[in-house]
């Protein structure tokens, strides 16, 4: 490429030029912004096409611009992401599997800012691949019909005729590709202009402006005629897309109902290790309440819950959480304080959960006797037994739950089962050998309180043993009758279901509760770990006398209990990448609730804590005594040849060294061509102006001559180079 056309390229934005940017980049935005209902992607990607207006050169294809463009796209991407909560179900298959709520506004702001460079044959190609990759995803289909929007409400009816507004904007996008391409052509060979447009060339050019548009709407009149077709295959992806994750990575505990027929779960048979969630608080939380069944039917239990909506308050001081309180909940505070390190009065106790493998759809393992929820969701629900569910929920921001007072073993408080009948039901056919069997576990006992008889069941069950291979009955028989009667071992499912038949057959309410149990405390940090082996089963049951309910573990002491396991060995290396885990965990979830501060403390605070254990470990002091040996050994021999001179002019050289190559990097972007290695200098500037080759030869005599370069020689020249560069980018 020639001089001329080398500072063509560093000649000023104008007017047709962003124009054309603006008609290519635009419509995927305005698409998007309208189909969810946030404006804010249609204006930054507008405000950075329209920087390039009020800039006087284009940016140099360099390390620093290029990098600085992307951090700043993928800032502007995921920072209002953590802010504003996009509605999903706006949104199609494609959308979800893609991520569209990251994937377009990442697209649209590398398009944007890709247009500040020098146009040229590949930044078009990006530029443009970019736009229209937007332009795909935006078009998936979603039920737009009855949608309306809050900000953009004056977009309704381009919404709810979203198809209509998508060809439209295929089609601006379509016949801007080739003027695009064709502009950005003419930039990069001006002598092009000078030359006359041939006939064919002109056709070939019509029928490209006229086809693609024709091509783009064949095309979107196949997708939606072949709409099922589309459908399955995206469900195809999707459920593929799903399975892997769920297989490899998380596991799903929680569920509408429990099969005690079926046998314990592989994936918690296969890593009984794996970390489900963590739980940063003062003391352990004890039992996390998942799942709570009030139904038994021929070895299932079923959950046919009574929802009831929380409603939200958003906190002046945080940026995305909302905070959820159970209404007419006994004894709960009327504040609490919002700063995470600000611990909360007596006896209120904070616990903030961050899940690691566990798919939880929503629902929230907490303690029975949790009152608030704080969590970057827009609405949550929680059932007549106590379990919370959250809708439109940022799970990597975790959550944040607090109690009324600390007690592991608690038992949600409500409600009071006078008229609820079902609680002690039990099927026709078990009401009398339940009724024997809890006759033999209350004979011989003096029984006057309610709590006496909770006492006898968990008594008579201690001479059951624990196992956790269970053969079920099959299907005529029932798994808690055969476990009573023949198996006499299980797991802790029918340990639990047992004491729940056992207190209803004597007239007790008592309900079936799943869940974590969540006593490991890591040996590093205040926090602790519920893993796969921590999966239990308990039950709950309601003190007629005391008006209360209570929670009863019913499953016998035994070394594979989930409450036996609080205690575990682990390695350094696990623990250590454990914590650090947690930490990254932890401070992206205080990022995510609007936390920036306690997320930089978080992280200065773990770091600290570590390289103290490193540097007082016995092992660590073998290898750091000799280390520092051989350090105080290096800089006292530096020293020394300071002293004696020899450093001082090898460091001037690296200097001058360290301004030529910033020179040479900027020339070479300038001139877009780098230095071939083993190319002589001489022969590189060659074809550079005079005063450029005559800073180069100075470079020379100076870095290979045997007397080192004054200090303030080498700012001259630093300085030098900087002029040189600026009077090449700006002609």
């Amino acid at each position: 490429m020639n001089e001329a056309s080398s500072g063509a390229l560093f000649k000023g934005f104008d007017l047709r030029t962003g124009f054309l940017n603006a008609l290519l980049i635009l419509p995927p935005a305005f698409l998007y912004s309208m189909k969810t209902d946030l404006p804010h992607i249609l204006l930054i990607a507008a405000a950075m096409l329209g920087t390039g207006l009020f800039r006087r050169s284009y940016l140099s294809y360099s390390d620093r611009p290029i990098i600085y463009c992307v951090t700043a796209a993928l800032v502007l991407t995921i920072v209002p992401d953590m802010v504003v909560t996009v509605d999903e179900s706006r949104f199609g298959l494609f959308d979800l599997m893609l991520r569209s709520s990251l994937a377009v506004p990442l697209l649209l702001y590398l398009a944007a800012l890709s247009c500040l460079f020098p146009p040229n044959q590949h930044r078009a190609g990006l530029s443009a691949a970019l736009a229209v990759a937007a332009t795909l995803i935006c078009g998936d289909i979603f039920n737009s019909a009855d949608q309306t929007n809050t900000v953009l409400s004056f977009l309704d009816v381009p919404l709810r005729n979203y198809r209509t507004s998508y060809t439209i904007a295929v089609i601006v996008q379509a016949m801007t590709l080739p003027f695009f391409f064709y502009t950005t052509t003419r930039t990069v060979y001006p002598e092009k202009k000078c030359r006359s447009t041939s006939i064919l060339r002109s056709a070939v050019r019509f029928l490209c402006i006229v086809l693609i548009p024709v091509f783009a709407l064949s095309l979107s009149e196949f997708y939606y005629a072949h709409t099922a077709l589309f459908r399955n295959l995206e469900f195809y992806f999707l459920r593929l897309g799903m399975r892997r994750p769920a297989r490899g990575n998380e596991m799903m505990i929680l569920s509408n109902s429990v099969n005690l027929n079926a046998t314990m779960q592989s994936e918690l048979l296969k890593n009984p290790d794996k970390v489900l969630l963590r739980a940063k608080a003062d003391a352990p939380p004890g039992y996390l309440r998942g799942g709570v069944y009030t139904m038994y039917r021929r070895g299932e239990w079923l959950s046919n819950p009574v929802r009831t909506n929380l409603s939200a308050m958003r906190r002046a001081t945080i940026l995305s959480e909302n905070t959820f309180t159970v209404p007419d909940y006994p004894d709960a505070p009327a504040t609490v304080p919002d700063d995470p390190r600000e611990p909360p009065p007596e006896p209120i106790r904070r616990v903030e959960l961050y899940f690691e493998g566990l798919l939880t759809r929503g629902v929230i393992p907490a303690p029975g006797n949790t009152y608030r929820i704080d969590a970057v969701a827009d609405d949550a629900q929680i059932t007549d037994s106590g379990v919370f569910s959250l809708k439109l929920w940022k799970r990597d921001g975790g959550c944040t739950v607090f109690t009324s007072n600390y007690d592991p073993a608690a038992a949600y408080p409500m409600p009071v089962p006078e008229e609820a009948h079902f609680l002690t039901e039990l099927p026709r056919p078990l009401r009398r050998p339940f009724g024997k069997i809890a006759g033999e576990a209350l004979s011989g006992r003096k029984i006057r309180r309610d709590r006496d008889r909770v006492a006898a069941v968990i008594e008579f069950l201690s001479r059951y043993s624990y196992s956790l291979s269970f053969r079920p009955p099959g299907e005529r028989g029932d798994p808690v009758l055969h476990f009573l009667t023949k198996e006499r071992r299980g797991h802790c499912e029918l340990f639990a279901s047992a004491a729940v038949l056992l207190l209803r057959s004597m007239g007790l309410p008592a309900r079936y509760v799943t869940g974590l149990v969540c006593e490991e405390l890591h040996p590093y940090s205040q926090y602790y770990i519920a893993r796969a082996s921590n999966v239990h089963a308990w039950g709950e049951v309601y003190l007629r006398d005391e008006k209360c309910w209570m929670l009863v573990e019913a499953t016998p002491p035994s070394g594979d209990l989930p409450s036996a396991r609080s205690i575990r060995k682990q390695s350094v290396f696990s623990s250590v990448m454990d914590l650090l885990q947690q930490t990254f965990r932890n401070a992206f979830a205080d990022i995510r609730r609007g936390y920036f501060a306690n997320a930089v403390l978080t992280v200065l605070e773990i770091a600290f804590a570590l390289l103290l254990r490193v540097f007082f470990h016995p092992a660590a002091l073998l290898v750091l005594i000799p280390a520092g040996f051989v350090v105080w050994f290096r800089y006292f021999r530096r020293k020394g040849r300071v002293r004696a001179g020899g450093v001082l002019g090898d460091r001037e050289k690296k200097r001058l060294s360290s301004a030529f190559a910033t020179f040479e990097r900027g020339y070479a972007a300038n001139a877009h061509r780098k230095r071939a290695q083993g190319e002589t200098l001489s022969h590189y500037y060659a074809s550079a102006p005079q005063e450029i080759r005559e800073y180069v030869a100075q470079y020379e005599s100076l870095r290979y001559r045997e007397q080192s370069p004054a200090p303030e020689i080498v700012r001259e020249m630093a300085h030098r180079g900087r002029l040189l560069l600026k009077k090449r980018s700006g002609r």
